[in-house]
């Protein structure tokens, strides 16, 4: 491999490297709906803060997988409605562990290190950055091919096991 061949790989010419661009810049859309939703309901009507933080995670979490599927993996997602909900019931399933994770850093800033509650939900959304893209590129928005795209799971669902 030529110097100039790695240099490429570690542009934004490499597609990963977009990938992970466009998953950053929907990941900022996200944060501003979910520190929106959060300082709506944590200020304004005055829901705890970890209900507040929840609420901003599951509204920006839909969000971000409608724009991460029509534009940062626009390519490998396949149409119809039952791809479409597979990859959804898989991204969900992997921004669970992300919350689960955020929640207890956001009881961490806020209990035990006493940072102000509106600056601790920023800090928790930061700590499932790469998990959550790791995750997206390897399993939700995995190829045909995969053992967990949709043709398979179905071809595997549909076999008769009693033979």
């Amino acid at each position: 491999m030529s110097v100039l061949d790695d240099i490429r790989e570690r542009s934004l010419f490499d597609p990963q490297n977009k990938r992970l661009v466009k998953y950053l810049l929907v990941g900022v859309m996200g944060i501003v709906i979910n520190q929106g939703v959060f300082l709506l309901t944590y200020e304004a009507v005055g829901l705890q803060y970890i209900v507040a933080g929840l609420l901003g995670s599951a509204v920006s979490i839909f969000a971000n997988y409608i724009m991460n599927d029509s534009w940062t993996w626009r390519e490998n997602g396949t149409a119809g409605i039952g791809q479409w909900l597979w990859r959804g019931l898989k991204y969900g399933a992997t921004r669970v562990v992300g919350v689960g994770i955020g929640t207890v850093a956001l009881i961490v800033f806020v209990d035990l290190l006493h940072i102000n509650p509106s600056i601790s939900n920023i800090l928790r959304i930061g700590v499932g950055v790469l998990w959550g893209f790791g995750a997206s590129e390897k399993w939700v928005w995995s190829s045909d091919g995969s053992s967990m795209s949709f043709e398979t799971v179905k071809r595997y669902l549909g076999e008769d096991k009693r033979e």
